[in-house]
């Protein structure tokens, strides 16, 4: 069976950020408009321009409507519910687990774009993220994912195509593994996989001192290096929620280090849905992408951006045009349209020239 690449010889020193961030960005990004009514959970994007691209600073309005707590077994999880509008044709609830350290925040383009192209969506901020409760210490990856059936039993939702960026592919693919039931397809976009030297040289790294300032450049510090990852003017806004999310959470959390104690092959050995890997060939977790793919040939691979982990906030119509397809083709293809064993169409499937978002 493959080896996952040891981090001896591959991954890249961990940041004053924590990892955020790999490889110099050159991605595009469109500033079309996307927002919604305060109070609202039906969006419409014919209001403002994208909040997570581009010069222009609209904070936690853009992020109004379908707020909510789920009491879970790890204490309050704040969560974003965003419904499809009225009439729009039965899709998958599509759940999107963010990477560190942004929070539900990360979704903030693309979850408007998801639910305007009619699918339900649910981005939760991870414990001890955004504005959920903090995980106790012990916390383990599986324990994220189990923690997801009870915000999904809070809000009725009996399944869901799971999406999960870096930290949130690692989430995606236990819950997948272990809730089979529960998943009707898998996004991962970043795999954070490596073998048992690789977990132990990233848990043995010390975690960066951090000191307040009077001047307030520790914030400036962050900010920049986050911004240098994608210097020019429509990161600006990304690496201001970015450093906002660092900030807001500390930057050696529970959840963080559960992802480099967290056996992820083993989760991905044993998942029976179907699964598209997204990868950025400019994002440090490039290589082990095209790991997981060889390692699962039944696992659909596709490029991106070649720029780095930021690419999908700065690109976010075609990120949700891409989940949006491969949810439809996976849930025509599901065992309740097809005559089948579980995991038989898992992957590969070609995509039709009217699925939505298809290109």
């Amino acid at each position: 069976m493959r080896r996952y690449m040891s981090d001896t010889a591959l991954v890249r020193r961990r940041s004053v950020i924590g990892g955020l961030v790999g490889g110099a960005l050159l991605s595009r990004g469109r500033l079309i408009s996307a927002a919604m009514a305060e109070g609202e959970d039906t969006v419409t994007t014919d209001k403002a321009r994208y909040a997570g691209v581009g010069e222009n600073w609209k904070g936690a309005a853009a992020l109004a409507g379908g707020k909510g707590y789920a009491q879970c077994r790890l204490g309050a999880m704040h969560y974003r519910h965003l419904r499809a509008p009225s009439g729009s044709d039965l899709k998958p609830t599509i759940l999107l687990l963010h990477q560190t350290p942004f929070g539900l925040a990360e979704w903030v383009d693309i979850q408007p774009i998801l639910t305007e192209m009619g699918h339900d969506t649910i981005a939760p901020d991870n414990p001890g993220y955004g504005m959920s409760d903090p995980p106790p210490d012990s916390v383990t990856i599986a324990d994220l994912a189990d923690n997801l059936v009870d915000l999904l039993d809070h809000l009725d939702v009996k399944q869901v195509a799971v999406a999960g960026h870096h930290t949130g592919a690692s989430v995606a693919a236990s819950f997948a593994s272990r809730h089979a039931e529960r998943t009707a397809c898998v996004v991962l976009h970043g795999c954070p996989v490596y073998d048992e030297a690789g977990r132990a040289f990233r848990l043995a790294q010390a975690a960066p001192q951090i000191h307040l300032r009077e001047d307030g450049s520790h914030l400036a510090d962050i900010f920049s290096a986050i911004h240098s990852r994608a210097p020019f003017p429509r990161g600006l806004a990304t690496a201001t929620w970015g450093t906002l999310g660092a900030w807001w959470a500390g930057f050696d959390t529970p959840t963080y280090r559960a992802v480099f104690a967290n056996d992820m092959a083993a989760d991905l050995d044993r998942i029976r849905a179907p699964v598209r890997i997204l990868t950025d060939r400019g994002d440090s977790l490039h290589e082990q992408d095209k790991q997981v793919a060889a390692r699962r040939s039944d696992f659909s691979l596709e490029v991106f951006s070649d720029g780095g982990s930021f690419s999908l906030m700065l690109d976010p119509r075609k990120w949700a045009e891409r989940v949006a397809a491969f949810a439809y083709n996976a849930s025509i293809h599901s065992p309740k349209n097809e005559s089948h064993h579980p995991g038989d169409d898992k992957v590969n499937i070609r995509i039709r020239k009217d699925a939505p978002g298809s290109r």
